[in-house]
């Protein structure tokens, strides 16, 4: 038996990296729901600071809050994207 087969034969017995359960699956569903929508400011700031403009502290800091919240939204919804494959 060669490497690829072996490999996906382990995929196939829960051995080394494997799927997640539904339950977890719908956790990470959850967690996208609760993160919600940019509100249209919130989108306008968002792409303003994507474009580079940035506030003086302290209000930076919740430009920058924002702008992670808004990727890890982005990636959460790459995740469920994937695994849904």
């Amino acid at each position: 038996m060669t490497f690829p087969a072996i490999a996906l034969t382990q995929l196939q017995e829960g051995k080394g990296l494997r799927q997640l359960s539904f339950e977890v699956y719908q956790d990470i569903t959850i967690a996208l729901d609760q993160m919600n929508s940019p509100t249209d400011e919130q989108a306008a700031l968002i792409k303003l600071t994507m474009e580079g403009k940035r506030y003086q502290a302290p209000q930076r800091w919740e430009q920058e809050k924002l702008l992670n919240l808004y990727k890890a939204k982005l990636k959460l919804e790459e995740v469920i994207e994937l695994l849904g494959e």
